[in-house]
């Protein structure tokens, strides 16, 4: 079974950490995207990751723990059902393909390897796509369900129906949609064929197998949707079974999700109680839905905030600029947040910065930024990283659309200096 590791989103719902949550260290010595790594190390032939290439210094550093392996280096956000497909196109095409996130958290792996090689049987005998189910104990409405019912001749679950974050609590015939699929290299590719054509031609057309990395060329993909497994193959193809996850498993997307993996997992206490840090300024946001909050450290502490039902409030500060306006929404001695409003056909100055590194993240729109002699593009949900001493401006060329972006600062100065 070839496991293809999808390791590319920006991790966003959990801020204020600033690296994407698959290179955070949750509950474990090492990062998310090593555990899975290890988790695939035996048993498995060599996986294929797909990332980002701004992620590429990141992935690089957990390579260690294989000898073997391949990576495909996306320039923009080409989105799972791209990103599956090229890995696809990479194998033989009788291979079985286990594909699943890397920012997952799995326990009780004896039971998870036996659950992979069940699917592995289902998607070889009956050439099904297979995905797993999590049958859940709590009703929430940020997670996709499948509706599944068991085939007791098949002794597997037939999938009748995907819905995405329904609104109320469903029957007994729905379960978590973990995410993790299982099925033959050619089907896939067929079932792209026959849905999404023009992103079969693109994808075929512009991918150049190499040793190891293999990094796709942003003039190739810069205008490509960013569409979904889900979206594009799961709800629309036939004969699709389940699978029903026997071991631990839980997204861990939010900061709730954090906080219930510490109440189970955690060997510290965890303490629900409420938090006032008069010396620090209130944060302030412009939003329709609750806030859950982030982190604090002391020494030999870990503490986790979780700031609830946070309601509408306005920005600290609006300043106007020739690109566009920001606004500060957090403002601390090491700490700073903006909104950025970018006018279409505009761009910031180029500048660096000697003590802060940035982290920016598209609320709407697509960026193009300088980051030094290389250049990126970032779309909505993405994250982009600017390292101190780097020079950096980003540029918006829609000429109809806004760009609008959330910028963290972390660091002893918030001045910055023009190049």
């Amino acid at each position: 079974m070839r496991p293809v590791i999808l390791c590319g989103g920006s991790g966003s719902r959990l801020w204020p950490l600033s690296k994407p949550k698959q290179f955070q260290k949750i509950f474990s010595q090492n990062t998310m995207f090593h555990n899975t790594l290890l988790r695939l190390k035996s048993d498995y032939m060599p996986p294929i990751i797909a990332t980002n290439v701004q992620y590429e210094p990141l992935v690089k550093k957990e390579l260690h723990a294989l000898r073997e392996y391949k990576v495909i280096f996306e320039p923009v956000k080409i989105g799972t059902a791209a990103a599956i497909l090229i890995a696809a196109l990479l194998c033989n095409e009788n291979e079985i393909m286990l594909v699943l996130p890397s920012d997952h958290f799995i326990g009780d792996l004896n039971n998870f390897h036996a659950s992979a090689q069940k699917a592995s049987q289902i998607a070889s005998e009956a050439d099904s796509i297979v995905t797993f189910g999590v049958k859940f104990h709590k009703f929430d409405s940020e997670y996709g369900y499948i509706n599944a019912v068991y085939d007791h001749k098949e002794k597997y679950h037939i999938v009748k129906d995907f819905i995405e974050k329904p609104k109320h609590v469903l029957s007994n015939d729905y379960y978590w949609n973990s995410g993790i699929f299982v099925f033959k290299a050619k089907r896939y590719i067929d079932e792209i064929k026959k849905s999404a054509p023009s992103l079969y031609n693109l994808c075929f057309k512009h991918f150049i197998p190499q040793e190891r990395f293999l990094y796709l060329k942003q003039r190739d993909f810069a205008g490509i949707e960013g569409i979904s497994i889900d979206y594009l193959v799961m709800e629309k193809a036939k004969n699709i079974t389940m699978v029903e996850a026997n071991f631990d498993w839980l997204d861990v997307g939010t900061w709730n999700s954090v906080l219930e993996l510490s109440e189970k997992f955690s060997k510290e206490p965890v303490s629900f109680q409420h938090v006032i840090r008069e010396k620090e300024p209130v944060l302030t946001t412009e939003s329709n839905k609750n806030l859950l909050g982030g982190a604090y450290k002391q020494p030999n502490k870990s503490l986790l905030l979780f700031i609830n039902k946070v309601k509408k409030a306005k920005a600290i500060r609006r300043e106007i600029k020739p690109w566009g306006f920001y606004s500060i929404i957090l403002m601390s001695e090491n700490f700073l947040i903006k909104y950025l409003f970018i006018n279409p056909l505009s761009c910031t100055s180029k500048q660096f910065h000697h003590y802060r590194d940035e982290y920016h993240i598209v609320l709407s729109g697509v960026g193009y930024v300088s980051l030094g002699d290389k250049e990126y593009a970032i779309v909505k949900d993405h994250m982009i990283e600017i390292p101190r001493e780097v020079s950096h401006r980003i540029e918006n060329r829609s000429t109809s659309s806004p760009l609008e972006i959330v910028e963290f600062q972390i660091g002893a100065s918030n001045k910055e200096k023009s190049c």
